[in-house]
């Protein structure tokens, strides 16, 4: 009777914590530009952002992650946003300094935004960024990815974003959901077109 219960207590945890929905990544829908292609999941909702904003702006929730967390939504959006600057390293900088540029956030004192330099499928460089935040007039903690490159071909950069908000003053959600390896699942789908 012990192990059936442990069995259960195992299954439930795990669809609690951790990706809930792996089969999300078996049907992709790809979206392309003369600039770049990027492919997510065809679950996922695009919404037309009407040549406003974002280039491209994509919806989430409910979709791979738990939904709700400690009695509040978990919100996964995902935003491809052009970035001017002179090459790969300004854009990365000005990504950099536009996290504490909003007063709406927190910071954990604590924490050092992550950066590491990558390349992408063909062989460009890339940054991969992370930081986290409080957003006060949401009062949610939040997980951001941004993935910066550079196209020669467009003479700019692009930020790929992937903005996680749930109730978790820990950021435990963060490592039990492998938020980092989703963000670079994620990304493995971009192309940069030459």
């Amino acid at each position: 009777m012990n192990k059936l219960l442990t069995l259960i207590l195992t299954f439930l945890t795990v669809s609690v914590y951790g990706q809930v929905d792996q089969s999300i990544w078996d049907n992709l829908k790809t979206v392309s530009t003369d600039y770049y292609e990027i492919k997510f999941p065809s679950k996922w909702r695009h919404i037309p952002t009407g040549g406003q904003g974002p280039e491209q702006l994509i919806e989430a929730s409910g979709q791979a992650l738990p939904a709700v967390l400690n009695g509040s939504p978990v919100m996964v959006t995902i935003f491809f946003v052009k970035q001017e600057g002179r090459d790969l390293d300004d854009c990365k900088d000005k990504c950099l300094n536009g996290y504490r540029s909003n007063p709406d956030r927190e910071f954990p004192k604590q924490f050092i935004d992550g950066q590491e330099k990558i390349k992408l499928a063909q062989g460009e460089e890339a940054y991969f960024l992370n930081t986290r935040f409080y957003r006060k007039s949401k009062g949610l903690n939040q997980s951001r990815f941004d993935l910066v490159v550079y196209s020669d071909r467009a003479k700019a950069g692009y930020i790929y974003t992937i903005s996680i908000q749930y109730a978790d003053h820990d950021y435990k959600f963060e490592d039990d959901n492998n938020l980092e390896d989703f963000a670079k699942r994620l990304y493995s789908y971009l192309i940069l077109t030459s």
